[in-house]
Parts: C-alpha cells; sequence; structure tokens
C-alpha cells in the first residue's frame, strides 16, 4: 500500500486490496466497495485501515462531495462481522487503553471516528446481511443508510462474550432511542430492517437489493449537485458537537451561521432561489474552514493528502 502525497491522490494507485474506489469526477461521488466477498466481506485489520485511510483522504479532498460505501452487486453479505477465523487473538492488545500511555484503543471505534467525523456527506449503501462491525462501523456513522427489506441483521457481541464496541454504545441510542438500543445490544436478536426495534434508523428501505445502490446513488448526486460543501461541514459540526447548553448552541450556531453568511456560497444559494435554477456551488473546504473544538482528540488523523 502506497503513501498518498497529492492534494488530489489517485485513489486508484494507493494499493488498496480490501476495498475498490471509484470517483466519479462529474458529481464528485466516491464509491466505496468492500472486496472481500469470498469471505463475506469478513472485517480485517487491513480492511480497517485501508477504509481509515480512505475517509480520512476523502475528509481532505476537495473534489468528493458525497462517498457511498457499499458491497459488491454479488457478495453474500454486506459485511458479516470481524473475521474470526484465528477467533480473537488479532483482535487483542497487551496494553489497557489510555490517552496517558498512547495504547491502542477498541479497532471498531478506530474505524468510526474518521467516517464520523468526515465533513463530507456519507452514505451506506447496505445491501446484504450485516453483523457487529457491520453495522457499529459500516452503518451507523453514516450520515444516510439505505437498505435491503431482507437484509438479516444482528449485534451479536454479548453472545460472542465480548462487550459492545463500534461506539455502538454513543451512537445507537442517539439515533433510535435508548430502549431500543437497549433491546438490541443486550439481547443480540437477529432482526430485519423494518422491525419496530430500528424505527427511523434507514433512510430508505428498498425491496430489492439490487435496487440499492442506484437509490443511494441517485440521492448522492442530488445532494452534491443542491448542497454547500462548507454549509454542509458546519452543520455536521454543530449535530455532532452541540453545546452544553441552549445558550452554548446559539453561540456556536452563530459562529457558523457568521462563517457561511459572509461567503460566496450564500450569496450563490439566494441567487440561485431567487432565479429558480439550481445553485453552483464553488467553495471548498480546503479554502474555508476553522474548528472550534479540542483537536488533540482527533490524533488519530494521520494521512496527508
Amino acid at each position: 500500500m502506497t503513501t498518498p502525497s497529492s492534494s488530489s491522490p489517485d485513489y486508484a494507485t494507493l494499493g488498496f486490496t480490501q476495498i475498490l474506489i471509484n470517483l466519479e469526477h462529474k458529481g464528485g461521488i466516491a464509491i466505496v466497495t468492500l472486496n472481500r466477498a469470498k469471505y463475506r466481506n469478513t472485517f480485517t485489520k487491513l480492511l480497517l485501515k485501508e477504509l481509515t485511510i480512505a475517509f480520512e483522504l476523502f475528509d481532505k479532498d476537495d473534489r468528493v462531495r458525497v462517498v457511498i460505501l457499499t458491497a459488491g452487486h454479488d457478495a453474500p453479505a454486506y459485511c458479516s462481522g470481524a473475521d474470526l477465523t484465528n477467533g480473537w487473538d488479532p483482535w487483542r492488545s497487551s496494553k489497557k487503553p489510555g490517552a496517558e500511555n498512547n495504547s491502542p484503543h477498541a479497532d471498531g471505534g478506530r474505524l468510526v471516528l474518521p467516517i464520523y467525523t468526515c465533513r463530507k456527506l456519507t452514505i451506506a449503501a447496505v445491501n446484504g446481511d450485516a453483523a457487529g462491525i457491520g453495522i457499529t462501523g459500516l452503518q451507523l456513522p453514516f450520515d444516510f443508510r439505505f437498505i435491503w427489506g431482507g437484509a438479516k441483521l444482528t449485534f451479536p457481541f454479548v453472545r460472542r462474550g465480548i462487550s459492545v464496541d463500534g461506539l455502538s454504545s454513543y451512537l445507537l441510542p442517539r439515533l433510535i432511542g435508548q430502549s431500543r438500543a437497549t433491546a438490541l445490544l443486550l439481547s443480540g436478536l437477529t432482526v430485519v430492517p423494518s422491525s419496530t426495534l430500528l424505527s427511523g434508523l434507514y433512510f430508505q428501505i428498498l425491496d430489492r437489493r439490487e435496487d440499492v445502490l442506484p437509490a443511494a446513488r441517485a440521492f448522492a448526486l442530488e445532494m452534491a449537485g443542491a448542497t454547500s460543501q462548507v454549509a454542509v461541514a458546519y452543520s455536521k459540526a454543530l449535530i455532532q458537537r452541540p453545546g452544553r447548553s441552549v445558550e452554548e448552541n446559539h453561540r456556536l450556531e452563530s459562529e457558523c451561521t457568521y462563517r457561511t453568511l459572509n461567503a460566496g456560497d450564500a450569496a450563490e444559494g439566494v441567487s440561485a432561489f431567487l432565479e429558480k435554477r439550481k445553485p453552483v456551488f464553488r467553495e471548498r473546504l480546503g479554502d474555508r474552514w476553522e474548528n472550534w473544538w479540542d483537536d488533540q482528540v482527533y490524533q488519530y488523523r494521520k494521512t496527508k493528502l
């Protein structure tokens, strides 16, 4: 695997083997396909590394407007969870996690963070069964989730003798509520997307498996053409990092409104609205971005353009 150095990386030359990346330049849509169909797309250390690098690059690459993650059309599953061929040994660490000694944290969360904090719009196109990290890491941190209605889903952690992982204890209650999240995480039950336990999690449930990616791509193209990259990034940050009070939220929103209102995309947005035409947003994150949170928690982001 090569180290990217260009400000506009060529994803085809990075040496990825666990994922395939197709960047549609016209719409700025990056489609990432899991490339372990033979093994039901089980999750490996190498897959973790490749996805982490990819999403860190997507975050910085101004050509990318929307990212879609999916499985191949002939894959038997979207992601069947962690690869347990050698048991838990590959996933164990000899050190207890802790910032004070810079020891490693659980792999599931290390994947979730760069996806969740990616400043571009992200879509999970779930066209098959999913278990464990196939949900916690490859669905929950995404902005939108499209899924095949026939998919079987499970959070099997407690049935495998381990605690929940992939930041699911944080994300799932916030996405579907404490009661439903508790039922799913503590039971390990297998459910389908239409289950009341998953109510509200999926943006769209498709009857046919082959329709999932086309539906996600059509939505991605719509969003890429209708939204401001900078406005999306600031809005995502406000949603993900709310203030501790309504007054603090008011201050943060006011700061972000000031930054976006006094910029070119805001002028273009209102002009397009008044002229009844599609907007042409030209601002990019590489030109206009300021964060307001502690950068220390983002030390995992090592990939550079």
